[in-house]
């Protein structure tokens, strides 16, 4: 696959990831503060990123947390 494929592709799932979370903790109240942050901040990555950066970034965040 391209990489244009790749990122259109993680920019649509960041995107409806977004509309999801938005629209269960303001109209329905289903989650609290704090799953809603983390969606927030998994569904920015995915539609802020390109694939391979979100990439190198995930694997860069896994190794510090994992070697501690």
């Amino acid at each position: 696959m391209k990489d244009l494929i790749k990122n259109t592709i993680t920019n649509i799932i960041g995107l409806i990831l977004l509309g999801i979370n938005t629209y269960c903790y303001y109209w329905h109240q289903c989650i609290e503060l704090t799953p809603f942050l983390i969606m927030l901040c998994v569904s920015l990555a995915l539609f802020l990123f390109k694939g391979t950066q979100t990439k190198k970034w995930l694997s860069k965040g896994l190794s510090k947390i994992l070697s501690k």
